[in-house]
C-alpha cells in the first residue's frame, strides 16, 4: 500500500523551525555580504519581536486588571492596549518598508525600534511598579530590551544608546523605584545627602546601577565579539566569492580547451563499442552487477562534456544554489577529465606499439594512470576496437593480428586473469566488433 503521509507538512518540528525561521530568522533569504539587506532583515525581525514584546504587555495588563478588583483605570489601560500594540506594529513595518535598500532609513528605523523597544519597558514599569507582585518582573523588562536591543548585533547603537538608557534608569530608581521627594521633606541638598547614603535606599539604587552597568558591559562584549565574528565570516565570504568565481571562468576555459583538443576521443560509436564490450569482459572477470554498472556510466561519461563545456562563464554572482550546481559540474568535468585520460592512454599505447616506441619506461608510465581493475577492462576494449580500427597513424588490423599483440606485446599492461579471460573468449569479442 502507497504511504500518502506527507512529514515535511504535518512534522511539528519542522513546521515550528519554518515558522520560526520565516519570522524570526536573521539570515532567512539574505546575502550577508549586502549591509544594507542584513540591516533590513534585522530591522523586520526586531519588528517581529516589537509585535510580541507588545503583544506580552498587554496580557500582563490584563492580568493586572483582573487582580486590582475591577479598577475602571487598569481595564481601561487594557483594551487600549491591544489595537495600540497593532498602531505601532504598523508604523514600524511602513518605516522599515519604506525603502530597505537604503542604508540611511534602515538605520533610522533600528534607531527608532530600539528606542521603543526600552521605552515600552519603561512605560509598562511605571504603570506595574507600585504593585507588590509585579514590580520585580517590571523591572527585569528593561534588561529584557537591552537583550533585544542586542540582537541588532551593532556595537555603535549600543555605546551610544548606554548612556541615555543609564540616565532614564537612573531618573526611574529616584522617581518611581524609590520616591526621594518624599524621602527629602524639609531638608536642604546638603543635609539630605549625607543622611541619603546611608539609607537602604541608596545601597539598592547603586546596587541596581552597578548591576545593569555589569549586565550592559556583557551584552556590548557579546555584540562585539558576533559583530566582529559577523565581518570576518562577510569577508571570507566575499573572497570565497571571487576564487570561486575566478575559478569558475579559469576550470571552464580549461575544459573548453581540453575538449577541443580531445574531439577525437568523443566519437560516440566508439564509445558505445567499447560500453558494450566491457560489460561482457567485466561479466566474464567476475565484477559484480554494482561495479558494471559503475563502469558503463564510466565508460560512457565523456559524452556529457556539452554540460560543462561552457561552465558558468558567464555568471558573475554565485549563491547557494549556484554553488551546488557548480560543485555538480566540477565533479562531472574531473570524472570526464579521467575518462579522456583513459582513452588518451589507449591512444598512447596503440601508437607506441604501432610506431616500435614502446620500452620500459613507457610502460612504468603507463601502469600508473588509472590502474583500477575497472578502468583495466575499458582500457582493454578500447585498445581491442583501436586496433582493429583506422586511424591517422596505422591501417586496420585483422582479429588475429590484435590477439598476437595481446599474447605478447600487449599482456604487460593487464592483470593476468583479465587477460586471460579476454584470450579465452576472443571469438566472442571478435563477433561483437564484427557485427556492431
Amino acid at each position: 500500500m502507497a504511504n500518502n503521509k506527507k512529514p515535511g507538512i504535518w512534522n511539528i518540528k519542522v513546521l515550528g523551525r519554518n515558522i520560526f525561521a520565516k519570522f524570526f530568522g536573521f539570515e532567512q533569504g539574505v546575502d550577508i555580504t549586502n549591509d544594507v539587506a542584513v540591516l533590513y532583515r534585522r530591522n523586520v525581525v526586531i519588528k517581529n519581536i516589537v509585535f510580541v514584546s507588545n503583544i506580552m504587555y498587554s496580557i500582563i495588563l490584563f492580568i493586572l486588571s483582573l487582580s486590582t478588583e475591577g479598577e475602571v483605570s487598569d481595564w481601561v489601560v487594557a483594551f487600549i492596549a491591544f489595537p495600540l500594540t497593532y498602531v505601532i506594529n504598523k508604523f514600524l513595518k511602513k518605516l522599515i518598508n519604506m525603502d530597505p535598500n537604503d542604508k540611511t532609513k534602515q538605520s533610522v528605523a533600528m534607531y527608532v525600534s530600539a528606542f521603543y523597544i526600552f521605552f515600552s519597558s519603561i512605560l509598562i514599569y511605571a504603570r506595574l511598579y507600585q504593585k507588590e507582585y509585579f514590580e520585580t518582573g517590571a523591572y527585569i523588562l528593561m534588561y529584557y530590551a537591552v537583550v533585544v536591543i542586542s540582537l541588532y548585533q551593532e556595537k555603535k547603537l549600543m555605546s551610544s544608546s548606554f548612556q541615555g538608557l543609564l540616565a532614564l534608569l537612573t531618573v526611574i530608581h529616584f522617581i518611581w523605584t524609590y520616591n526621594v521627594q518624599q524621602l527629602v521633606g524639609g531638608e536642604t541638598i546638603i543635609e539630605f545627602l549625607p543622611r541619603f547614603v546611608r539609607l537602604p535606599e541608596f545601597s539598592d539604587i547603586l546596587l541596581r546601577t552597578l548591576l545593569f552597568i555589569l549586565f550592559y558591559f556583557v551584552v556590548y562584549a557579546i555584540v562585539s565579539m558576533g559583530q566582529y565574528m559577523q565581518e570576518e565570516r562577510k569577508l571570507e565570504l566575499i573572497k570565497r566569492r571571487q576564487v570561486q568565481r575566478d575559478f569558475s571562468h579559469i576550470v571552464g576555459d580549461l575544459f573548453s580547451v581540453v575538449f577541443s583538443s580531445s574531439y577525437t576521443l568523443m566519437d560516440k560509436r566508439h564509445a558505445y563499442q567499447v560500453q558494450q564490450m566491457a560489460e561482457k569482459l567485466g561479466n566474464y572477470y567476475g565484477l559484480s552487477q554494482g561495479k558494471i554498472t559503475e563502469m558503463n556510466q564510466y565508460a560512457m561519461i565523456h559524452l556529457q562534456y556539452q554540460e560543462i563545456k561552457n561552465m558558468l562563464n558567464d555568471k558573475n554572482s554565485f549563491d547557494e544554489k549556484e554553488y551546488d550546481i557548480l560543485k555538480e559540474k566540477t565533479e562531472l568535468g574531473s570524472q570526464i577529465a579521467k575518462r579522456l585520460q583513459l582513452a588518451q592512454k589507449c591512444e598512447d599505447i596503440a601508437r607506441a606499439h604501432i610506431e616500435d616506441t614502446a620500452n620500459e619506461k613507457f610502460l612504468k608510465e603507463m601502469l600508473i594512470i588509472q590502474p583500477e581493475i575497472e578502468a583495466q577492462i575499458i582500457l582493454l576494449a578500447d585498445l581491442y576496437i583501436t586496433m582493429r580500427g583506422p586511424k591517422s597513424y596505422k591501417r586496420p588490423m585483422a582479429h588475429g593480428i590484435v590477439l598476437k599483440s595481446f599474447q605478447s606485446e600487449l599482456v604487460n599492461y593487464f592483470d593476468y586473469d583479465l587477460k586471460e579471460r579476454f584470450l579465452k573468449f576472443h571469438d566472442e569479442f571478435a563477433e561483437m566488433y564484427n557485427n556492431f
